[in-house]
């Protein structure tokens, strides 16, 4: 008797236990699904590849257990999870060629129409690293060595990547755009 009262009180222990951990994933999903999506968009360029790898990174968190110890420590995770889901998506042999950038799903706030066709069209044009790396800086307003520490990367190689991105948008922008 007191063996299958134990294993009642073990499987309410356990069920308890999940279902905390289910309304942690829960949170973070709620909290992060919208800059998630953002980064697998800008790197995907459509909305069918960055939905896939959205869900693909909250099943790796969900899988993994992963605690974190803050919550800048939960976000950097995610960025990283999903930049490396979107290479895995690049480097499979049915994707081989050019993605279409659809920035007709993507908001940019505080660009006039005519501008944002301009930087449409030079954003399609720029590789998905330089458009993730312009996005965390500009759009997420990571500094330079929080990314660097983030990715992975040398501060000088995310400076000059940056700085790259820039000139390569100011090349197809034109002058114009930026006086």
């Amino acid at each position: 008797m007191k063996r299958s009262l134990l294993r009642v009180t073990e499987e309410y222990e356990e069920d308890d236990l999940s279902e905390k951990v289910e309304n942690k994933i829960i949170d973070v999903y709620e909290r992060h699904v919208d800059m998630v999506y953002r980064i697998c968009f800008s790197m995907t360029g459509n909305q069918q590849d960055a939905e896939d790898i959205v869900q693909a990174v909250f099943i790796t968190l969900l899988e993994s257990n992963q605690s974190f110890m803050s919550a800048d420590h939960e976000k950097a995770w995610l960025i990283v999870t999903a930049k490396n889901k979107c290479i895995d998506l690049h480097r499979r042999w049915w994707k081989k060629n050019v993605v279409q950038f659809d920035s007709s799903r993507m908001e940019w706030f505080g660009v006039d129409h005519i501008q944002y066709s301009d930087l449409e069209d030079a954003l399609k044009k720029l590789s998905s690293t330089h458009r993730l790396l312009l996005y965390l800086h500009y759009y997420e307003g990571y500094k330079l060595s929080e990314m660097a520490n983030m990715l992975n990367l040398n501060l000088n190689t995310v400076k000059t990547k940056i700085r790259s991105a820039k000139k390569r948008l100011r090349l197809e922008i034109g002058d114009d755009f930026h006086g």
